[in-house]
């Protein structure tokens, strides 16, 4: 008896050893490029075996299937994209049929990236791609879309109402903002929200123009103030402030009320915020 227990034990070791690295190998053909604004996949297919004796039409039908393979895992991968702290563009889905009918229509529009591999036991290998941002065929304009029709919003003044009129903060003519989150292991998400230490949401998808948004995006996710991801958002000289936590699922940055005054002050006049140019550093 204990010996066949003892078999068993081996048996489920053995199946959920080789579950958790069937998913790992699943994870590592997609992945997300926050920095990019892109979303790549790997995909793998192999010929039809009527064609075996025709290498030029196994050849097709192998990187047929490839292709296929790789429109299958777009489909999940994009599920998978966070737009808010909590809601995926899986659960939009299951909100809004416009939404998933805009998702499926993505996928014929995914672009094939260098050249199909072919390889010595037949199989065929294709990397593709799809844009996250981008007026037409990209994820944020299918995200975005139950956004469309929000009436916009106003940025909220600052808490201080003399900051506003500080010369020191409204002639810096700031390019954009970058927000510290070092340390912190911020999630990355579509349509972040900047609040302040009180709660009050500073920026967020509401205070925006829509084509804006899916064109940009919101926010770009670099690994340093200054490298070429934050300058190519934020400018040359961008405000830099640090966050002093982050809330909703580690997604939203939360910065001191002086330095939201701050940030509000400088976009009343330099407008960094209308303009998307915010950049995290995680």
């Amino acid at each position: 008896m204990m010996k066949y227990s003892r078999k068993l034990i081996a048996c489920a070791t053995l199946a959920m050893f080789v579950i958790v690295m069937t998913a790992v190998a699943i994870a590592a053909e997609s992945s997300v490029d926050w920095g990019r604004g892109v979303i790549r996949v790997v995909g793998n297919g192999v010929g039809n075996a009527k064609y075996a004796r025709k290498p030029g039409q196994y050849r097709l039908t192998a990187r047929q299937a490839a292709r296929m393979d790789a429109q299958r895992k777009l489909v999940d991968a994009i599920e998978g994209v966070q737009v808010t702290a909590e809601s995926s563009m899986k659960d939009f889905e299951l909100e809004y049929d416009v939404v998933k009918t805009a998702s499926a229509g993505l996928i014929k529009n995914a672009t094939e990236v260098g050249d199909a591999k072919f390889f010595d036991d037949g199989t065929c290998e294709v990397v593709m791609e799809m844009n996250m941002y981008g007026a037409k065929n990209s994820v944020a304009s299918a995200a975005f879309l139950p956004f469309k029709n929000e009436k916009k919003s106003a940025f909220p003044k600052p808490k201080n109402k003399t900051v506003i009129n500080n010369t020191t903060i409204i002639n810096n003519n700031y390019t954009g903002l970058v927000v510290d989150c070092s340390g912190m292991d911020i999630n990355y998400v579509m349509s972040p929200v900047i609040k302040n230490a009180e709660g009050t949401p500073i920026y967020g998808h509401e205070n925006l123009d829509y084509d804006k948004i899916i064109v940009t995006g919101m926010a770009s996710y670099a690994d340093d103030a200054y490298d070429n991801i934050s300058r190519a958002r934020a400018g040359n000289n961008p405000l830099v402030v640090k966050a002093v936590k982050l809330s909703d699922l580690n997604a939203n940055p939360v910065v001191s009320v002086e330095d939201a005054d701050k940030i509000l002050a400088a976009n009343s006049h330099d407008k960094f915020l209308d303009n998307c140019s915010v950049v995290f550093v995680k």
